[in-house]
């Protein structure tokens, strides 16, 4: 059910530049205003950490024309502020995750009262929803699209077919998690996806250049903007079997604090049991060598060296064959 008319509606056919809360937390959104039509919103920066969206979502708000758009895009390039400005995936200070909060809380520490300010002013009066994020400074990722089952047949296949238009991607449909950015999305019955991108650190131009292609897809799928029907890839798509599947800081964890040496690469298709990598205790302790626990690709793998016991060092994932 949504409350009071979004913000946007008041605003007239253009480009628009709208500071959403006063003080401190706060977020800038991008608004532009076409004919009436969808309203889709696109955020990244959900950690600060991740550059890829905020860097793609700057461009595609410089080149979207509002007099060719058909709808109204949202367009939040850092979505939270203190974490990006200290490049830190969390709140710097309390450690607070944004995307763990949802629905947040207007008067909770500074990720709650964010994810209550996103979700009461943006999140809830979108048709569509798109959260952009990446591995960060501490993982390399092997790029994916991904959507979170809600039980719901109509929504589940339009989130497929959003998911679907990111098609330099492979495609992870997830079971139900709580705190997430899509989690209140689909409590407000909004379609909603997430993108995952390598990270490492930076921008990999070849994400750049799929982010570019998916979004275009999607705008032309989802008639905001006119274009030919896209041709689309066909990646590998995955339902996950189980709820821990996708949930990416579980999956073999640090068995001690120590120094982590990566014996495999990002993409690379492992045996049950497959050396990934050695930790070493930065003590009298032996080193640990960490096997992959099943068959699969690697499609998670911890870059950043130094590590605290319990954090997570590889995500392996049985994709199906092309």
């Amino acid at each position: 059910m949504k409350s009071s008319p979004p913000f946007w509606s008041r605003l007239g056919q253009g480009r628009h530049v709208r500071r959403i809360g006063s003080g401190s937390p706060a977020f800038t959104a991008l608004v532009l205003r076409g004919r009436l039509g969808p309203v889709a919103v696109i955020n990244g920066g959900t950690h600060g950490d991740e550059y890829e969206g905020p860097t793609v979502l700057q461009e595609l708000a410089a080149q979207i024309r509002p007099d060719r758009l058909q709808g109204t895009l949202v367009i939040i390039p850092v979505l939270h502020e203190a974490a990006f400005f200290a490049g830190t995936r969390c709140h710097p200070e309390d450690g607070s995750n944004l995307a763990r909060v949802f629905p947040g809380n207007p008067r909770g520490n500074h990720a709650e009262r964010v994810a209550a300010l996103f979700l009461e002013r943006v999140l809830r009066h979108a048709d569509y929803y798109l959260d952009l994020h990446s591995g960060g400074t501490a993982y390399d990722l092997l790029p994916w699209s991904g959507y979170m089952l809600t039980g719901r047949a109509e929504i589940d296949a339009i989130q497929h077919r959003m998911a679907r238009c990111f098609d330099d991607y492979w495609c992870w449909g997830s079971h139900y998690a709580p705190g997430r950015t899509l989690s209140a999305a689909a409590a407000a019955q909004v379609p909603a996806i997430y993108t995952e991108s390598r990270g490492a650190g930076g921008v990999h131009p070849a994400d750049r250049a799929a982010l570019h292609r998916g979004l275009r897809h999607f705008l032309v799928a989802f008639g905001f903007v006119r274009g030919p029907t896209p041709r689309l890839k066909k990646p590998p798509v995955r339902i996950a079997r189980h709820k821990e599947e996708a949930h990416l800081q579980l999956h073999h964890p640090a068995p001690a604090d120590g120094l982590f040496i990566p014996a495999v690469t990002v993409g690379a298709v492992l045996a049950r049991r497959s050396i990934i990598g050695r930790l070493h205790p930065l003590g009298p302790a032996p080193a640990v060598t960490i096997r992959a626990g099943h068959r699969g690709t690697l499609v998670c793998l911890r870059r950043q060296r130094s590590v605290r016991k319990g954090e997570a060092l590889a995500t392996v994932v049985a994709l199906p064959r092309r």
